[in-house]
């Protein structure tokens, strides 16, 4: 018979105290930024949320940057599911376009505070915090653009399409949508067909 020690399952490693921490400080920045904006946010503020003081916020993240970077990424991680690996784009384009701009639309619409409060407050944010806020778009967008290329290689796209326009037509197709859905509360066959019109459009406008 097989002793305990040989038969018994592993247990799953519990996350520790500084994981625990690093996250609990991760939610109360989204929840500050989103509230009182990239502007207004304070390290003090986001420490109280988080029941910690400023200086374990910054044992976690060495500078305010670093700290909006994390949040981003901490945040907004379902982006980066959005496109995956192993998908094959070019034997269904027309329907794979639509799943994305249904995807993308969710996690906008569930994020929408903190969308709402980098739109808002584009054009006067510091220098360091608007390139990190744009490094972290472009770096969604670049795996979008990627299949496109590659359906463009296959011929189902057209050569003339500038595909960085393209990835932002969309991008800014879906956050005008959510805006606009918000505030008059449409209902969710109107937005599911607004939704479909926007990739119909998109797909005649790029398709070989």
């Amino acid at each position: 018979m097989d002793s305990p020690e040989l038969t018994s399952k592993p247990l799953k490693s519990q996350p520790s105290s500084v994981d625990l921490t690093r996250k609990r400080i991760l939610a109360a920045a989204e929840l500050v930024f989103s509230r009182d904006g990239f502007q207004g946010a304070t390290t003090r503020e986001i420490a109280r949320e988080a029941a910690v003081n400023e200086v374990t916020l910054f044992r976690h993240f060495r500078t305010r940057d670093e700290l909006v970077q994390a949040t981003l990424e901490h945040g907004c991680a379902a982006y980066d599911a959005l496109i995956r690996p192993d998908e094959v784009w070019e034997s269904d384009l027309r329907g794979r376009l639509e799943i994305f701009v249904r995807e993308l639309y969710a996690i906008v619409r569930h994020k929408e505070a903190i969308v709402r409060a980098f739109i808002s407050e584009a054009r006067v944010l510091p220098e360091t915090t608007r390139k990190t806020l744009q490094e972290f778009m472009l770096k969604r967008k670049a795996s979008f653009v990627t299949r496109l290329q590659q359906a463009q290689k296959a011929g189902l796209v057209r050569k003339d399409v500038d595909l960085s326009a393209a990835a932002d037509f969309i991008r800014d197709s879906i956050h005008s949508a959510m805006l606009r859905h918000t505030a008059y509360g449409t209902g969710p066959e109107q937005v599911a067909s607004h939704l479909s019109s926007v990739t119909e459009i998109f797909y005649q406008g790029i398709k070989a």
